[in-house]
């Protein structure tokens, strides 16, 4: 099956983080699962982050019950932040503060995803994920 990018209302066209353009910033975005089909490798991108961003701090929560997890990356490497979080109902809100790559400042605008590692078939109605980052902002 191919892999499908999914999209947060979050990351839809026009819709910019809401911050001040120097200081921190905090952007969230939740992602309600439909009852369709997720393959491994499909994409779900959860927020946007602009260009001199530095993002030094995640928290990552989901209340799915799917048995599997997802990897934090972005568009240029897909595991930047996390190589695993477990997607349970049980699973406690996870903070990514202290990966390799964090602080990372991206040098153009993109977004923060999160990858299926699994396949998962079945309704997923009333599972969520929920990401927030936080990234400072300098005056350039």
């Amino acid at each position: 099956m191919a892999v499908v990018t999914y999209t947060s209302p979050d990351v839809s066209a026009g819709v910019q983080p809401k911050g001040l353009r120097v200081g921190l910033v905090a952007t969230s975005a939740v992602y309600s699962f439909a009852a369709v089909s997720y393959t491994a490798g499909d994409v779900i991108q959860m927020v946007k982050v602009p260009s001199g961003a530095a993002v030094v701090g995640m928290i990552i929560s989901a209340n799915t019950g799917v048995a599997g997890s997802v990897v934090v990356g972005d568009g240029v490497n897909t595991n930047r932040y996390n190589t695993g979080y477990a997607l349970a109902v049980s699973a406690a809100a996870a903070s990514i503060n202290g990966g390799a790559y964090i602080p990372y400042v991206y040098s153009t605008d993109d977004t923060i995803d999160l990858v299926m590692s699994v396949s998962v078939t079945g309704s997923l109605g009333s599972g969520y994920v929920s990401l927030v980052a936080i990234y400072a902002m300098d005056v350039s």
